[in-house]
């Protein structure tokens, strides 16, 4: 096993304590700068470090427990699991994977899985709308008209209207697949530049949605979706893939 290596913390806000201190070391070992087999500090040089008391500590360590990324062993100390043991549809480790820049491959997979869930429900949608949903789906691109202005309340309604595609979908397994995926992509979308031109196809792909949905036409409804996703990923890929390069060159070098 290898030794317990030094790390700097930061002092966690004092609003749900633990959930600071799950961040920050969720943060290093999906990195990589906490590599499997290292052991953590301990519960009162961790509690010294960030700044919160023992209590706060534990509860952290169960919930990077519960994520799969370190295992407690008692009378040895705390940890770090290798990558095949994390909980990888779990939101933090999702979101920290992409955002690490480690693996080309898992944003790949990320939106390989988010396009066969969001094409399945556009569809279903088609079939299944009742009035109520295309009410909750129109008032959702009234906001985003609203808010081109505003990014932060844009890619809000823009997750709101994705989630009331998948209400109308009536089908709760599809709709539980893509739980962990809406924190990651709103997390995302904060990490992409929204120019206005971007704002403007977005909106437009959402419009072109909504309108194969309201006129239950399932194959327009999948198509409308399919390209607006593509042009999501068109934008990820040209902001993330120079870091994911960035970072790969630092590691071989």
């Amino acid at each position: 096993m290898n030794a317990s290596r030094s790390a700097t913390y930061r002092p966690v806000n004092q609003a749900r304590l633990h959930e600071g201190v799950v961040q920050q070391i969720a943060q290093q070992i999906v990195s990589g700068a906490l590599q499997p087999g290292t052991a953590l500090p301990t519960e009162p040089e961790l509690a010294r470090q960030f700044g919160v008391s023992r209590t706060v500590i534990r509860e952290a360590v169960r919930v990077l427990a519960s994520k799969g990324l370190i295992t407690v062993r008692h009378g040895s100390g705390m940890w770090v699991q290798p990558p095949d043991a994390w909980d990888h549809l779990d939101p933090l480790i999702l979101f920290e994977r992409v955002r690490s820049g480690q693996d080309v491959d898992w944003l790949d997979e990320v939106l390989e899985l988010r396009k066969v869930l969001e094409l399945a429900a556009a569809e279903l949608a088609a079939k299944r709308r009742t009035p109520a949903d295309l009410e909750a789906m129109e008032a959702e691109l009234r906001a985003m008209r609203e808010g081109v202005h505003d990014p932060s309340a844009f890619v809000q309604h823009d997750v709101a209207f994705h989630e009331a595609i998948m209400a109308a979908a009536r089908n709760r397994l599809l709709r539980e697949a893509r739980r962990p995926l809406s924190q990651v992509l709103f997390s995302g979308w904060r990490l992409t530049g929204r120019t206005p031109e971007r704002v403007r196809r977005s909106l437009e792909g959402h419009e072109a949605i909504y309108a194969a949905i309201a006129q239950g036409d399932p194959e327009q409804a999948r198509e409308a979706m399919r390209q607006h996703l593509e042009q999501f990923e068109k934008n990820i890929r040209e902001d993330l893939l120079p870091q994911y390069l960035a970072t790969r060159e630092r590691a071989s070098g």
